[in-house]
């Protein structure tokens, strides 16, 4: 009512345009003056009295949306947002905040539309390319995020986004680019663990396991009591078939996080490279009781059952894998074998069609010389 009433009182002459806005910049000012004193929820009052006062002042709303941003009212928030945007259509930074706000929330796909916005109006908007860029990596797609951090990257190189580009090429197994990146950020900031950790997992990857060995060592120089570089490490150390260590490690990791299922399964890993099947299997056994949703410890442990002779039980497990994860092309290659043991030689040749399909290419002598 009092809105209409000030609104009226504008129409017939009695209150200026000019004296209102007046009145909703000071408002305005003092809703400043709360927020830049944490008082977020006094300064959203203020700038409700602003905008009554001037509706069509876009910079009361964005402010208003950034306090509500500060006390977690992310819907508020996108609401004074989208009408500033209503306001300003051709103003980047709406969208870059809203955007900001719909990644906050896990609403990736319409962030990145926000983003798609905000960087066709400016450019040059690093900050956006790189937000762009950590959206596009949770929703997966690991090259659309390599790109956008190069832009960022020529624009402002960074540790930060060195680190993130180097971790979108490690998911998509491009392992020399990622160490590349690695090394970039280290030169910047050489003692962080975690830049150590992710070069030795990179490391790993392209089975430069020593390398990978001096990487872990160092981080867990900053992290000794971190299960994971430990479990990492001896990865490395299976690579290098230096069981030894492997087992310390494992060890060492399981005593850190004894709900941890990871050195469990790369334990009982190591145990079948040297054919102790049996003691293999108990560590199968852990991890899944640990994590029922481990694909690869199914796999693994249909392959010890299949050591110990039970075969129906490594069917079963294999089984398992393939229904937790349907493009498992080697859970598939090792069903198909198993079954060739039952003469089941159409559900074999079927399996290791498919397993071939999938990219496992040891398949296809096998089926050469069985599915005639």
């Amino acid at each position: 009512m009092k809105r209409f009433i000030l609104v009226f009182l504008i129409a017939i002459g009695i209150i200026s345009p000019s004296f209102s806005q007046e009145i909703g910049d000071n408002y305005y000012k003092k809703g400043t003056a709360n927020s830049l004193a944490g008082n977020y929820k006094e300064a959203i009052k203020d700038y409700d009295k602003a905008i009554k006062y001037n509706p069509e002042e876009s910079l009361y709303f964005f402010a208003r949306a950034l306090a509500k941003n500060e006390l977690e009212n992310y819907e508020g928030a996108i609401k004074d947002y989208t009408t500033f945007i209503s306001l300003k259509p051709d103003n980047y930074e709406g969208y870059f905040y809203r955007g900001y706000i719909k990644d906050l929330i896990g609403d990736f796909e319409n962030a990145i539309k926000d983003y798609d916005k905000a960087i066709k109006l400016n450019p040059d908007f690093t900050q956006a390319y790189h937000n762009r860029a950590t959206a596009k990596d949770k929703i997966g797609d690991y090259s659309g995020a390599v790109e956008d951090y190069s832009n960022a990257i020529l624009a402002k190189p960074d540790y930060f986004t060195y680190l993130h580009r180097g971790n979108a090429e490690f998911q998509l197994k491009e392992y020399a680019s990622a160490i590349r990146d690695y090394d970039k950020a280290m030169e910047v900031n050489p003692t962080d663990f975690e830049v150590f950790f992710l070069r030795g997992n990179a490391k790993n990857g392209i089975k430069d396991y020593a390398g990978a060995m001096k990487d872990f060592e160092k981080a867990i120089d900053f992290r000794p009591d971190d299960a994971k570089i430990y479990n990492e490490k001896a990865k490395a150390g299976i690579g290098l078939n230096n069981f030894k260590s492997a087992f310390h490690d494992l060890n060492i990791a399981i005593e850190l996080k004894w709900d941890y299922p990871a050195p469990y399964y790369n334990r009982a890993y190591a145990r079948s490279e040297l054919e102790d099947y049996s003691l293999a299997l108990l560590d199968c056994n852990k991890a899944i009781d640990l994590n029922p949703e481990f694909y690869e410890v199914y796999n693994l442990r249909g392959l010890m059952k299949g050591k110990l002779n039970d075969f129906k039980g490594e069917i079963f497990d294999f089984n398992k894998a393939i229904e937790l994860k349907p493009d498992f092309a080697e859970a598939y290659y090792n069903r198909g074998i198993s079954k060739t043991r039952t003469n089941d030689k159409e559900g074999a040749c079927l399996d290791l069609n498919k397993s071939q399909t999938l990219g496992n290419f040891k398949a296809e002598e096998i089926i050469k010389q069985y599915c005639k």
